[in-house]
């Protein structure tokens, strides 16, 4: 089978690692590797600056974990594109050949090694994960780099991850609560890029070119972006080693960065939108509007009263009046920060219904949200939220991974999520009072948009003419 790194590579089983490692000084000195050590989550990251401050370093010691995670980030992202699916394309082709080596031998390397490469965007950037063991970290680091730097964008693998990418819509194609959430955030954030499938359309994707992603990644190095580094790593070492990497790279010479700031989301026109789906019986209900982005003070009174309504499984009060005392659906889902980022999040209600009983299951969800924004809620209720949130809590650090994904919030957003004490501040300031000002700051049962997707339909998509399905073949997958 040809090896991909679209997906991580395992390790080959069995094999075993040389003594000698091109990570030498990244090792922590005089320490026992397998130990596990209580980890200071409130110490700083090391950071360095470069490229007159456009590429944010940051690096963190955790010593308790024998691997390193590195996360590069790269500005831009779907919010960006001027054409629907470039971001997505671009990112997955950073692992697809460099100037240096063909994907077969990044592929076959990293296999080898046991090394985890993955290029991928999201709505604000793009860029690459690479994991290893600690041994490898100045391996890693220096891959990254030439994955980076150096990409080939060869038109052959942007052919065959441009095909791959039409599969994946066709694919999805086939569920109707996707057809009808691609709908919802159209209407919701049309003009806005993000109106778009995040991986395009197949008129989009048709237009694109390796060249275009090459152009869209100089924009985004040009834009500057975020590395993270996490791991049984020396701090100093690795922020040495980047740069030297990367340094250099910041001298653009007389390139700048495409200014593309997106029109902001104003929505659809119509306050209500149905679609055909292909569901045979079923229909699918998404509810919502904009709440807010992810530096909003709200932000833990917006999260506490998402688990209120339904957030976290059935015990809320969406879900408990509608599927459980009701039986009106099948499914239910409640988000109240969906997508939150540099753009707002989204109040989204999701409900998988009877079409017979979409109007009076949505008739019980705005008379829950008149609930929290009329009467606050009891101090019990809040303990209990807090009690889930804390639990949780642990999870944040399980892994280097997830320790890397923090600090990337940070660079990125300005939150200092990476310490626990900020973290646990959060959810300690909860009050019911507070909970119920969000509440009314930031929830409109009036102003919610609602797209239903009905049983019936044939996507476009499905008869081959490559267009969208009607009514919006549109959001974020």
């Amino acid at each position: 089978m040809r090896p991909r790194l679209t997906s991580p590579v395992p390790a080959r089983p069995g094999c075993r690692r040389k003594p000698a490692s091109l990570a030498g000084l990244f090792r922590p000195r005089g320490r026992l590797r397998f130990v596990a050590r209580a980890v200071p989550t409130d110490r700083e990251p090391s950071r360095l600056d470069l490229w007159s401050g456009r590429l944010r370093l940051a690096a963190l010691q955790v010593p308790a974990a024998d691997v390193v995670a590195v996360r590069a980030w790269l500005r831009g992202g779907a919010r960006t594109e001027p054409s629907p699916g470039l971001g997505l394309l671009t990112g997955r082709m950073l692992v697809e050949g460099t100037e240096q080596r063909t994907w077969r031998e990044i592929a076959e390397q990293a296999e080898a090694r046991g090394v985890s490469i993955d290029g991928s965007a999201t709505a604000e950037v793009h860029g690459l994960a690479v994991d290893a063991l600690a041994d490898d970290a100045a391996l890693a680091l220096d891959w990254l780099a030439e994955l980076l730097l150096s990409p080939e964008f060869a038109p052959d693998r942007f052919e065959f991850l441009r095909d791959q990418t039409v599969g994946e819509l066709l694919s999805l194609a086939d569920r109707p609560e996707v057809v009808t959430g691609w709908a919802f955030r159209d209407q919701l954030y049309h003009p806005h890029p993000l109106a778009a499938p995040g991986q395009g359309t197949p008129e989009s994707l048709d237009g694109l070119s390796a060249e275009d992603c090459r152009r869209f990644h100089l924009d985004a190095l040009a834009r500057g972006g975020v590395i993270a580094v996490v791991g049984a790593v020396d701090e100093r070492e690795v922020l040495a080693r980047l740069e030297r990497l990367f340094g250099p790279a910041g001298d653009l010479g007389p390139r700048r960065a495409a200014r593309r700031e997106p029109p902001a989301p104003r929505g659809r026109p119509e306050r209500r939108v149905e679609v055909g789906t292909a569901s045979r019986e079923q229909a699918h209900v998404y509810a919502g509007h904009f709440t807010v982005n992810r530096t909003h003070p709200d932000l833990p009174e917006l999260r506490a009263l998402g688990i209120l309504l339904g957030s976290d499984g059935l015990a809320g009060l969406i879900p408990n009046r509608i599927r459980e005392r009701e039986g009106l659906a099948y499914a239910t889902g409640v988000d109240l920060l969906a997508g939150a980022g540099t753009d707002p999040g989204a109040l989204s209600v999701y409900l998988g219904t009877h079409p017979d009983r979409v109007e009076r299951s949505l008739e019980l969800v705005r008379e829950s949200l008149r609930r929290v924004i009329e009467e606050p809620p009891d101090a019990e209720a809040i303990e209990e939220c807090q009690t889930g949130m804390f639990g949780r809590e642990p999870f944040a650090t399980e892994t280097a991974g997830r320790w890397a994904a923090l600090l990337v919030d940070s660079l990125l957003h300005g939150l200092p999520s990476y310490r626990r004490s900020f973290r646990l501040e959060r959810i300690g300031r909860l009050t019911p009072q507070g909970v119920f000002e969000a509440a009314r700051r930031h929830i409109d049962p009036e102003r919610l948009r609602v797209t239903v997707g009905l049983p019936g339909g044939r996507s476009r998509l499905e008869s081959g003419d490559g267009a969208l399905p009607s009514g919006g073949f549109q959001g974020q997958g």
